[in-house]
């Protein structure tokens, strides 16, 4: 190999060499800054972490706290105030007479006595004979034995008249009544079963007495309402007009008022015209004149109701009664050559009443009558 050769083959391994080396710098370089950029992006995702990692324990802790919040504080009300949390005394006997009310539904009598026993431990203060006659009442009354109920309830009104519990108890009477009124049947002598029809309007009457019936939403008024619509069911009107005639002279006005005015005329122009065959023999024309009184008694203060309730047509037709019940009269005297007798009520009804069909017959026997007495004298 010439020295030429050599010195080309030397000059070319040493500029691979040198390439080599700077290959080799450059792959350092770049493995550096691939190592600079894998670490930056590392800690970047560990940053990242940590933050998601404290967000999700703040939230965390947020939501345990609203938990906390809404388990601890008390509700608000729809009017703004928060509810008393059962803590005090006057609570606690408050919640422990509700549970006595519901536990006296299915409890049996040792039950509901140990109840007041540990009721009258815990609140002397406030337990005395009085929650005992009501429990037990309370307790008769879910077995479904009203006269025993009745008992006891009576006994707390007589004696406790200003018990807390009186109020209840007249409500429950109310209930028991109603039942009664609507056909419950009793016992009587221990034989025999009628309907309580009686026994109804006699606990109505006692509630009316002892509540009062000045009072609108009062379970007195209540009590009276509904015996007299009691009596208008079972077609005894003169008692449901004396009931209603009650009523009104507590109130003479307003909405009850208004309706016992009503209910007075329609009562005796019922009592009137009750079918034949539960007609009294001899008709009393007062409950026509009484029922005509009312009616425009209604018709003169609530003119845009008569209408509603047909009363010009009522009226005309009381008219017709009144007038035909003269007329009958009349027709009897004329019968029995009476003349002077008859014609007498025939003048009575052409005067009283001039446009009704009663009127109209009227003069026809009376010009009947002139017409004999004429012949008579010829």
């Amino acid at each position: 190999m010439t020295l030429a050769v050599r010195r080309a083959c030397g000059r070319g391994i040493f500029e691979s060499v040198r390439c080599n080396e700077r290959a080799g710098r450059y792959n350092d370089a770049c493995l550096r800054r691939l190592k600079c950029l894998f670490s930056r992006q590392m800690t970047n995702r560990m940053e990242m972490n940590s933050r998601v990692q404290e967000i999700a324990v703040a939230v965390f802790m947020t939501l345990c706290c609203l938990g906390a919040a809404a388990t601890e504080s008390p509700r608000v009300q729809t009017d703004g105030r928060a509810p008393s949390v059962p803590g005090g005394p006057q609570e606690r006997y408050l919640l422990a007479i509700s549970e006595l009310k519901e536990s006296v539904r299915s409890a049996s009598v040792a039950e509901v006595k140990d109840t007041l026993a540990r009721l009258k431990e815990d609140f002397p203060q406030h337990v005395g004979p009085d929650l005992e006659l009501f429990a037990m009442g309370e307790l008769e009354y879910w077995k479904d034995r009203y006269a025993r109920a009745m008992v006891k309830y009576e006994k707390l009104l007589k004696d406790y008249p200003g018990s807390e519990f009186a109020g209840a108890t007249m409500d429950r009477q109310f209930e028991i009544a109603t039942a009664y009124l609507g056909g419950r049947k009793k016992t009587v002598l221990g034989l025999f079963r009628i309907r309580g029809y009686a026994e109804g309007v006699e606990i109505m009457e006692r509630l009316s007495d002892r509540a009062g019936l000045d009072e609108p939403n009062s379970v007195g008024l209540k009590a009276a309402i509904a015996v007299a619509e009691h009596y208008e069911g079972r077609e005894k009107y003169i008692d449901a007009y004396l009931k209603w005639s009650e009523i009104a002279s507590y109130w003479e006005m307003g909405p009850i008022g208004k309706r016992a005015i009503l209910q007075m005329a329609e009562n005796n122009f019922a009592a009137y015209n009750k079918p034949r065959e539960k007609r009294q023999p001899l008709l009393d024309a007062s409950k026509l004149a009484t029922a005509k009184t009312y009616y425009e008694r209604f018709a003169m203060r609530y003119p845009e109701d008569a209408a509603k309730h047909d009363i010009p047509a009522k009226l005309k037709r009381i008219d017709e009664q009144m007038a035909y019940k003269q007329y009958t009269i009349g027709r009897y005297y004329h019968r029995v050559e009476r003349i002077e007798a008859a014609n007498l009520y025939y003048d009575m009804v052409i005067e009283n009443w001039p446009n009704t069909e009663a009127a109209e017959m009227a003069r026809q026997a009376r010009q009947e009558i002139a017409d004999r007495t004429k012949d008579r004298a010829e």
